[in-house]
């Protein structure tokens, strides 16, 4: 039997008019196969906002936002997920039970329990949990570590965790709480052959699992959102962190669970985890209601992504104080206190910088400022980035780190970014915030159903791929194919839910699609070879600091960048013959 809660949700978007509800609040004209208007979440004076009945998804160019029906009544009306689909359900005519009405709450709970216990004693089974101790072992995590964080294992094969709990719980709740996954030839296990790392509330119950691979694709592997999970609305290891927040108001915020235990096992209680770089209001919300400063310690590709920028902007507007801490490539807080110990971690904290002074370093890094064209990119991109920042105080103390970066007297900065730009203006910045990548053309081709799941996936791995897109990829891999665009939408975080919208909508045409994926994958397979060589390097380059063999390290940094230039190149930009062979038109 089906999941009632899913199955309902994707009944009601299978027969709602997207069109018809959203143009209560928006109007729209048609364009193509699709609908245009200005956006209700930004002052819009273009219309970027794109509706496809077709896909059932929204999305604004304009602000980025987007995402499926559900996701605009919530938004608009600012409601709950289940007053959203509540009021969606009774326009079709479908009937709608969430776990909160039904009073099922508590019997999931003690699902999630049986389930926690079932991995924790997997793990100490002699034979079937060997890989796995091993793993942890190796990891730094003695068993004292498995009993502290709920550690476990899930089985090698299809149906462990069926044949555990189906005769005590039945197979919807599994498949509810995202244990078991409905294929053709029936249901079977999520998990499988993974180290399970347990995801707690913040009473210290189990609410979600992440899963670790040994080898294969994706590495991890989370839950879905559920009636008792949902990632946007959680931070991974805030219960045994809570203590630790009371004296000091501080959290550190990692991105991933290894990360977590590895700091909580050196004695920095205070980390946490966002669980990706996509940080969402929720979490914003729950950190506040602990902490009055955050200091984000993703690695530097993480930190410096567009999903993470954007996660700081929302922390600073919730009132925290958010600083950044800085890693050399390759490098993370598990691997930093793992190979010189919790001080050294703690000097990297306290070196952390402002998040506004971390992204002017990044527009450092990335244009000439010593030009007058260079310059003027810089105060569009920062204008853009201003427009993020509700706080006056935190928008005066960005001006002040431009006007030293360009400069520049800072009250001009500071008129500069709250000038309304022209329509010239908008649209160079709306093209660089959207500028166009090989990752991107793979994306859209696989969200469009124009290539298929097995063309790219049999030569690119998730780690290939930027951290604000894996979560994508990752959904992909799961599935083995191409799902349901609206489906796919159910299983994501917002932030990826919202990039989702932009690759489906996105007027995109290729003059030929094979040259297009074919070009796309060239640049990306190569990344992770790169990244490898990148680690090796840094290694070699510690090792000449320690010797003071400072003409060898010159000469290794020299590579070093040359590499580092490589992995951007091919990531993120494309040469003239692939602009000639394609042409676009962006909605």
């Amino acid at each position: 039997m089906a999941a009632r809660g899913r199955t309902d949700i994707q009944a009601i978007k299978d027969r709602i008019d997207p069109v018809a509800v959203i143009s209560r609040y928006v109007a729209l004209r048609k364009a193509g196969s699709s609908f245009k208007g200005k956006c209700p979440f930004h002052k819009d004076d273009t219309p970027s906002f794109v509706v496809s009945p077709e896909k059932g998804l929204w999305h604004c160019f304009g602000c980025g936002e987007g995402g499926d029906i559900v996701s605009f009544l919530m938004k608009i009306e600012r409601i709950s997920f289940v007053d959203a689909a509540r009021r969606l359900a009774a326009e079709v005519g479908v009937e709608f039970e969430a776990a909160e009405e039904s009073g099922d709450r508590e019997a999931l709970r003690a699902v999630m329990v049986d389930a926690a216990a079932h991995f924790a004693a997997n793990l100490r089974d002699g034979r079937a949990g060997k890989r796995a101790r091993e793993y942890l072992v190796e990891r730094g995590y003695e068993e004292e570590v498995w009993d502290r964080f709920g550690l476990g294992f899930a089985l090698p094969g299809w149906d462990g965790i069926k044949k555990a709990l189906l005769g005590r719980h039945g197979e919807r709740r599994l498949i509810e709480l995202g244990l078991l996954v409905e294929g053709e030839r029936g249901t079977y296990d999520r998990f499988r052959d993974r180290t399970i790392f347990p995801v707690l509330d913040l009473s210290g119950r189990p609410i979600a699992f992440g899963g670790r691979a040994f080898e294969g694709e994706p590495k991890y592997l989370n839950s879905p959102k559920t009636p008792l999970f949902d990632k946007g609305r959680t931070v991974y290891g805030l219960s045994w962190a809570r203590d630790a927040f009371a004296d000091d108001k501080t959290a550190v915020l990692v991105e991933g669970y290894t990360d977590v235990l590895s700091l909580h096992v050196a004695g920095i209680a205070n980390a946490v985890a966002s669980m990706g770089t996509a940080l969402t209001q929720g979490q914003a919300d729950l950190l506040a209601r602990f902490v009055d400063e955050v200091v984000i310690a993703y690695d530097r590709d993480a930190a410096g992504g567009a999903a993470s920028l954007r996660g700081m902007q929302i922390l600073g507007n919730s009132g925290l104080t958010v600083r950044v801490a800085r890693f050399a490539e390759g490098e993370d807080p598990d691997s930093v206190v793992r190979r010189d110990g919790p001080d050294a971690f703690r000097e990297v904290l306290d070196r952390a910088v402002p998040f506004y002074q971390f992204y002017v370093e990044d527009l450092r890094s990335r244009f000439d400022v010593s030009s007058i064209g260079g310059k003027e990119q810089i105060l569009v991109e920062a204008r853009e980035f201003a427009r993020g920042i509700r706080s006056l105080p935190l928008r005066h103390a960005f001006a002040g780190e431009l006007a030293d970066l360009l400069d520049l007297p800072s009250d001009g900065i500071l008129r500069e970014l709250g000038r309304r730009p022209s329509r010239t203006e908008a649209e160079a910045a709306a093209t660089s915030a959207n500028a166009w990548t090989p990752e991107d053309d793979l994306l859209v081709l696989l969200l469009r159903g124009d290539v298929g799941w097995e063309r790219v996936f049999s030569v690119l791995k998730p780690k290939a791929f930027s951290p604000e897109n894996r979560p994508i990829v990752e959904a992909l891999a799961e599935a083995e194919k191409t799902p349901n665009i609206s489906e796919l939408v159910d299983r994501l975080d917002d932030e990826s839910a919202r990039r989702v919208s932009r690759y489906a909508l996105a007027t995109v045409r290729f003059d030929d699609v094979e040259k297009a994926t074919d070009d796309a994958l060239s640049k990306l397979v190569q990344i992770p070879s790169i990244e490898r060589r990148i680690g090796e390097l840094d290694a070699r380059i510690a090792e000449c600091e320690k010797a003071g063999d400072w003409d060898r390290w010159n000469e290794l940094e020299r590579e070093r960048v040359a590499l580092v230039s490589e992995k951007l190149a091919r990531r993120g930009m494309h040469d003239g013959e692939e602009q000639e062979a394609r042409s676009r038109r962006e909605a």
